[in-house]
């Protein structure tokens, strides 16, 4: 007993003392627990609470769908699971009510940190066969490091970090014991809790490997594989076998992520170029980035003072043999080489350069930093006072170059008008920097004079230096929501819109415009995934999942998108609504004022149409003419809906940022006006004028969308002023009337075609399989589905499997005998079998091990 508690005082201070450094960060900047404020900023308000929101919704209704149709138009939601809800800690989400889930998220990540810095004790603990205080101080270094100050927004990657010193410990144990079961488990489990991090652990597992070939062999590289070919078998077929038992849930997601913008290659990003500069330095001291900077920056190399001067110790002390020295080289330069040339660190990120939140993998090199400096101390490396001394001032000076180089960085991008990428917090850092380098020093010579007991006030030192940096990489911004406000908006507005979608008796989707909850932030919320939040069918859809037909077919019909991962319902016509189903609209003013349209004429999943729609291909370049060629060919006629107005006269003005135009033209024919904006830059608010009266609009103009501006007679004169970030050579194909009349009447005449949904209601938790009823004739033989194209889907009619095709470039079609249709959908995740398989193969593997293992130890 005595024991027991011997040992789990240090793991329960190593999972204890980091979660309270960052309670206490979080603190000071006023953030719950112990403040009013919650993190709702970035992609945790945009992405993870409404995918946790879906999750508890799944939960609570006892429902599993692998398709839903609160994703955007409807998709695969396997991608959404595997790349962001698999940590088992996010099932505590059903012991909460809805509104508290971003207190939730918060718990979770507190608890994330402690479990990192819990990882890191037991490593150190079994690699080297003992305990003691520097473990603890080099665990809550691990568990506070950079790479957790600036990406607990995402926080689903934070379980690599858990996992990482499992997965390295799998690998020594398999390397020197011949073990591979650890080794399997940790790399399955990374694997299936973020096949992303996953991934990149695998490259590390292959760079770990060939660092313990190095530090063990007396031969050549090869001749020692070969001579060790038993071990370096099992741990090829251990590597394997762990993929192989996550392809159950890895080969759907890898088929799913293949039909996102994702999958697309950009040569330029593997051109070998160096990903920063000396500026990198700077991160090596505290307060180098903050929550600004969190898109765009260098590598996060925080890890404190102590274990990088520990890191330099090791290679200057003569404690260190050669062969130590030169297999460290190689894990150290390894990953940082490899996040310096552009083509590795592509690689590292799964073949696609990162969109923000840049480096990914820094936290590798982290974890290896720490375990060389511990190894210098448990080596007694340290107790040579002039190699402490070197080692801080290497640390300083190379703090100082960071820092110099990031000014003339900067410097030279004003003086010669180029981007850079590199942000510092405040330059001013570097003094708290150098002063926490210097304590650090003193108190280890301090701890050489007068004993170990010295190591106490290290304990604190260290701490202190990753509270400050935690709370210095929180700064920089005043966007924590006030979590009162949050809970309040969240709660009347979930009231409001279940009553105003209650009772759907077809199916159809919503438009909502939810200003009571996008102004209970402190950021620019654009309602991207709200359907998810209050369990409705919209178009909105932010995510890395995103179906590339989705986005393709929806922004060439003018909605709006600022990349692949976005679509959103701005920049809807009545084209675009009654092609989507889109019925209803409710508005929620700041006040809970509500305001609800619906037009049932639009009620459907799809309509039969004209099969003249098979032949149609987007221009990307002319929306108006997409969605009047869309109409046409619907209708199989040569009706003009959109006209594009006459251009009377057009003036510019350059400004240092972007461009004002002034547009006179005349309406070809009465009805609605449309202007398709050509793209500005993100974030910047909608500035458009019609005849002198600025145009009021609830959204900021984030980029290509087309806006409404107003109803006007023939012939009518229009004054239009808009600012644009780029040079706009040709006015005519951006501004046309719309002939509403005349599309009401094609309106008019689809109703009895489209395809009524039985129990539509239910495509909400069960959205993999459903029945509809449609009549279709001669003349409208080809029906449009308003579902992004996806193999698969199944759909019978009558019993008998019908082909189902892409049209509109991303939607789905079929074409049908004349007559009335009894059709079934039903969902079959693609790669599903073929991943089960594999997995069964897996295990069949695994199940081979340990009969070989067994007879061989017999």
């Amino acid at each position: 007993m005595k024991k027991f508690l011997q040992h789990s005082k240090y793991y329960l201070a190593a999972f204890l003392l980091p979660m309270l450094v960052v309670i206490v960060a979080f603190a000071f900047r006023g953030i719950a627990p112990l403040g009013s404020n919650n993190i709702l900023v970035s992609d945790l308000a945009t992405q993870y609470l409404p995918f946790f929101e879906f999750l508890r919704s799944q939960l609570v209704e006892h429902t599993f769908s692998t398709y839903s149709f609160m994703l955007s138009l409807g998709d695969n939601a396997i991608p959404i699971y595997t790349y962001y809800l698999m940590s088992p800690l996010n099932l505590l989400v059903v012991l909460v009510k809805a509104a508290d889930v971003p207190m939730l998220m918060e718990a979770i990540i507190i608890l994330k940190i402690g479990l990192i810095s819990l990882s890191m004790e037991w490593f150190l603990k079994v690699k080297f066969n003992r305990q003691d205080l520097m473990q603890i101080i080099a665990s809550v270094t691990y568990g506070l490091c950079g790479f957790v100050a600036m990406y607990f927004y995402d926080f689903m990657w934070l379980e690599a970090l858990m996992m990482l010193p499992l997965v390295t410990l799998g690998i020594e144990r398999l390397f020197y014991k011949g073990k591979w079961g650890g080794y399997v488990l940790a790399l399955f489990a990374i694997i299936f809790m973020n096949y992303y991090m996953g991934y990149m652990i695998c490259i590390y597992s292959v760079i770990y490997f060939v660092y313990l070939v190095l530090l063990n062999r007396k031969t050549g590289f090869w001749k020692y594989l070969a001579e060790h070919k038993t071990m370096t078998i099992k741990y090829v077929t251990s590597s394997i076998i762990a993929a192989m038992l996550s392809c159950f849930m890895l080969i759907p997601t890898i088929v799913g992520m293949l039909s996102t913008g994702k999958s697309e290659i950009n040569l330029w990003s593997f051109f070998p170029m160096m990903r920063f500069m000396p500026s990198a330095f700077v991160s090596l001291g505290v307060g180098a980035t903050n929550f600004v900077g969190r898109l765009d920056h260098e590598p996060s190399l925080f890890i404190g003072s102590l274990f990088v001067i520990g890191l330099f110790v090791f290679w200057l002390s003569k404690q260190t043999n050669k062969r130590e020295k030169h297999a460290s080289f190689w894990l150290v330069g390894a990953i940082f080489f490899g996040m310096l040339i552009t083509t590795t660190d592509t690689m590292w990120h799964m073949f696609q350069m990162p969109a923000g939140f840049p480096f990914r993998e820094v936290y590798m090199l982290s974890f290896v930093m720490i375990v060389f400096g511990y190894k210098a101390w448990i080596d007694g490396s340290f107790a040579d006072n002039k190699v402490v001394i070197k080692a801080g001032s290497i640390l300083a000076g190379l703090i100082a170059l960071g820092y110099g180089s990031a000014m003339l960085q900067t410097l030279a991008a004003k003086r010669y008008h180029f981007h850079t990428p590199y942000y510092v917090a405040d330059y001013h850092y570097i003094i708290p920097a150098l002063l926490f380098v210097l304590a650090t020093v003193v108190v280890i010579i301090l701890a050489n004079r007068f004993g170990k007991r010295m190591w106490w006030m290290m304990l604190v030192l260290v701490c202190l230096e990753m509270g400050t940096n935690m709370w210095m990489a929180l700064g920089g911004t005043n966007e924590y929501g006030d979590q009162a406000n949050f809970k309040k908006a969240f709660n009347q507005s979930t009231k409001i819109i279940k009553a105003e979608t209650k009772g759907q008796t077809e199916f159809g989707r919503t438009k909502v415009n939810n200003q009571l909850y996008s102004n209970s932030f402190n950021i620019q919320y654009n309602q991207y995934n709200d359907s998810l939040l209050y369990d409705f069918c919209g178009v909105n859809s932010y995510t890395s999942s995103l179906n590339v037909n989705t986005h393709d077919a929806l922004a060439k019909l003018g909605l709006y998108s600022r990349n692949e991962r976005r679509i959103s319902s701005n920049g809807v016509t009545p084209v675009t609504e009654q092609l989507l189903g889109i019925d209803q609209q409710i508005t929620i003013a700041n006040d809970g004022k509500v305001t609800s349209t619906t037009d049932k004429a639009n009620a459907s999943l799809g309509y039969a149409v004209s099969d003249q729609i098979k032949h149609i291909k987007f221009d990307k370049e002319n929306v108006f003419a997409n969605l009047n060629t869309l109409v046409q060919k619907e209708s199989n006629t040569k009706a003009n809906y959109f006209m594009e107005n006459q251009i009377n006269d057009v003036h510019s003005q350059a400004n240092k940022d972007d461009y004002r135009y002034t547009v006179q033209m005349t309406a070809a024919q009465t009805g609605t006006q449309y202007m398709d904006l050509a793209t500005t830059s993100p974030n910047q608010f909608l500035d458009v004028t019609v005849n002198g009266k600025k145009l009021k609009t609830a959204y900021p103009q984030l980029g290509a969308e087309i806006i409404e501006l107003g109803n006007f007679n023939k012939d009518d004169k229009i004054k239009v002023s808009f600012t644009s970030n780029n040079r706009i050579l040709e006015m005519e194909p951006m501004f046309a009337s719309f002939n509403e009349v005349k599309f009401n009447q094609f309106v008019q005449a689809t109703k009895p075609y489209r395809l009524i949904v039985k129990n539509p209601e239910e495509l909400k938790y069960h959205g993999n399989e459903f029945t509809g009823q449609i009549t279709t004739t001669k003349a409208r033989k080809q029906v449009i589905i308003s579902l992004p194209y996806d193999k698969g889907w199944t759909v019978t009619d009558n019993g008998k499997q019908v082909k189902t095709t892409k049209v509109l470039d991303g939607l789905t079609g079929i074409k049908l005998n004349p007559g009335k249709h009894s059709l079934q959908f039903t969902y079959h995740t693609p790669g599903l079998k073929i991943g089960v398989g594999i997995t069964i193969l897996g295990i069949v593997g695994v199940i081979l091990q340990l009969i070989i293992y067994r007879r061989k130890h017999k």
